[in-house]
């Protein structure tokens, strides 16, 4: 078993496991030269000869103790036909939702095979890679898929989203169910193909006002984990809800998660001194401090390897690598990580 998974399982290592969101990405030429030979993104992400080499890119060059699929959280919205697409310098574009009798829960029976293109980049990916890399499969948690469904792309304040969250309820949670069901088909899709750990995105959890914190953050991703479990699958599960502050406590003691990631907002003291102190953390480098490789950057790392140097800890970011990194300073931040220890 290797450090990744090590730590996983609850083991601290000598020296913690490391790697990025978003490490297979713009920030590196090789990746941008795959990309530009693909007309658009979904494509891209569909195409696993081109997936598999781009996951393997970041390995290559730097040595990540963990590679992660390429792909996107958005594949799930694309296999229930909400055409996605991605607009240069725009983001990604959807058919917006407004009623939830438009999605038909029919489409579920073709997720997988929508998917399958996914999967064999995984299991591409798991045989070309060594044993001591793991391989990481992803999808986005329920409520952050939602918004883009309903908002028709990415929004500062998810107004339509929260407005259907409140005034109608029944059909908010006829989507919630199945882009729930859609994300266990697609989870246990990458699981079956040869992942060795799953990550849940929810990325905008943040947004979820807290009185429906529990029902449309926590309990969705909780019936996700407990249906793999019912498939069979054993996988260890990351979950990440960014920016929901003290509501991680909640997370942790109801999700069933075997690691918790941490956004570069969260207080690190307070979240290893009130977090089960046997659970696996992961993160949480402000993303942004890569882009000047400053000094105050190394001391950031420096706590942070400090505050959890008595728990099972993954170093990462806080959140995804952005485009404007320099690779130097990608390279910086993981010897000092390595040789720190």
């Amino acid at each position: 078993m290797n450090s990744f998974l090590k730590t996983l399982a609850g083991q601290k290592m000598p020296i913690p496991p490391i790697w990025m969101m978003r490490q297979a990405g713009r920030y590196l030429k090789e990746y941008r030269d795959v990309r530009e030979s693909t007309s658009d993104f979904i494509s891209f992400c569909l195409d696993p000869e081109k997936a598999s080499n781009v996951t393997i890119q970041p390995i290559t060059r730097f040595g990540f103790d963990a590679a992660i699929i390429f792909s996107d959280i958005l594949m799930v919205p694309w296999a229930l036909e909400r055409n996605v697409r991605f607009k240069p310098n725009h983001g990604p574009m959807l058919d917006p939702l407004d009623d939830a009798a438009l999605l038909d829960e029919a489409l579920l029976d073709d997720v997988a095979q929508k998917l399958a293109p996914v999967a064999d980049a995984i299991g591409r990916t798991r045989s070309l890679l060594r044993e001591d890399t793991a391989l990481i499969g992803f999808a986005g948690a329920p409520w952050t898929v939602l918004t883009y469904m309903l908002e028709g792309g990415s929004s500062k304040d998810f107004n339509i989203s929260r407005q259907m969250l409140w005034n109608d309820p029944a059909g908010f949670d006829k989507i919630m169910q199945i882009v729930t069901q859609a994300t266990i088909e697609f989870l246990s899709l990458q699981a079956q193909a040869g992942a060795d750990a799953l990550m849940l995105f929810d990325s905008w959890a943040s947004a979820v006002p807290s009185w429906h914190r529990d029902a449309i953050v926590n309990k969705p991703a909780a019936t996700i984990i407990a249906a793999l479990r019912a498939r069979g699958i054993t996988q260890p599960v990351i979950g990440f809800p960014k920016g929901i502050g003290e509501g991680i406590l909640a997370y942790a003691d109801q999700v069933g998660v075997n690691a918790l990631g941490l956004d570069h907002g969260m207080d690190i003291r307070w979240a290893h001194k009130h977090l089960p102190a046997n659970l696996p953390v992961q993160g949480n480098l402000d993303p942004i401090s890569l882009i000047s490789g400053s000094d105050a950057m190394v001391a950031n790392i420096d706590e942070i390897l400090g505050v959890f140097a008595d728990r099972p800890h993954i170093f990462n970011l806080g959140h995804g690598i952005t485009p404007a990194t320099p690779i130097a300073n990608v390279t910086k931040m993981i010897s000092h990580v390595r040789q720190t220890h």
